[in-house]
């Protein structure tokens, strides 16, 4: 009996390593955030064996959008793409997530909300992977149901300190999260943060090469030709600004009054 324990011990430390040295591999390999979240709920819905990974991610206004999504054999309906309003979230659920990163497990048949706080409040250490539970609010547990959805598991992601998003997993059957489970979804979401913040970075770099290139356009038709191609460095303008339109005044010079000293316009 304790051989074929230790032997299932090994197999899930096996399996979670795997997982994380893909999802790792997968980063490094590529630069490109929606192809890294696309790959990454595959491999989190294959090591649970749920019916429905997800990845949720919030907009400025508190809306949020499900931006990659993996289904087990159309068990639940697909919902990648569609927008949510900010209160789809109650309040107190999203300060609990941005506070303390609490992990949130449901058990709709139990009746019951498990929270583990990932932080201590206080100190800001790492907490044990201790689950709480609670009895569910009806709302949340109707919500759930009218979804399909009898189990769920929800870990926050974050990017530095912004709270970016959710790892969300659903099964249409009673489920219960092992504690290896949980631990190797808050890996994963530690390694999306770190995706998050490499393609961030990538994003900035692109936009300034964009800007560089632009100015140089601009320059070009302005200096390098022997008649000066204002309509061209007026375009390049335009286009550098992602404007609808653009004017170019130009001033004599020898027509323009002095401001005299003192004058409110200075």
């Amino acid at each position: 009996m304790d051989s074929l324990k230790n032997q299932n011990v090994i197999k899930v430390r096996y399996d979670r390593a795997n997982l994380l040295s893909r999802i790792a591999n997968r980063i490094r390999r590529s630069l490109e955030l929606p192809e890294i979240l696309s790959a990454t709920v595959a491999e989190v819905q294959s090591l649970l064996g749920t019916d429905r990974v997800k990845i949720y991610k919030f907009h400025s206004d508190g809306s949020g959008e499900v931006i990659a999504e993996s289904i087990n054999d159309n068990r639940l309906p697909s919902l990648l793409g569609l927008h949510f309003p900010a209160d789809d979230i109650p309040p107190h659920a999203r300060e609990l997530f941005a506070q303390v990163q609490v992990r949130s497990i449901v058990d709709v048949a139990g009746g019951l909300l498990g929270q583990s706080p990932h932080l201590d409040t206080v100190s800001g250490e790492l907490l044990p992977d201790e689950v709480r539970y609670s009895p569910i609010d009806p709302c949340h547990a109707e919500y759930l149901t009218a979804m399909g959805v009898k189990a769920s598991l929800v870990v926050p992601i974050f990017h530095g300190a912004e709270f970016w998003g959710l790892l969300v997993s659903h099964h249409s059957e009673c489920w219960s999260v092992a504690e290896y489970e949980l631990q190797a979804v808050q890996m994963v979401a530690d390694q999306l943060g770190v995706a998050i913040a490499q393609s961030t970075l990538l994003a900035q770099a692109r936009a300034k090469a964009q800007r560089e290139a632009a100015l140089n356009r601009v320059a070009a038709a302005l200096h390098s030709q022997s008649a000066i191609e204002l309509q061209v460095a007026l375009t390049e303008s335009v286009a550098a600004l992602d404007a609808a339109g653009g004017r170019l005044c130009i001033f004599d010079s020898s027509k323009v009054t002095k401001k005299r000293e003192g004058s409110p316009w200075l």
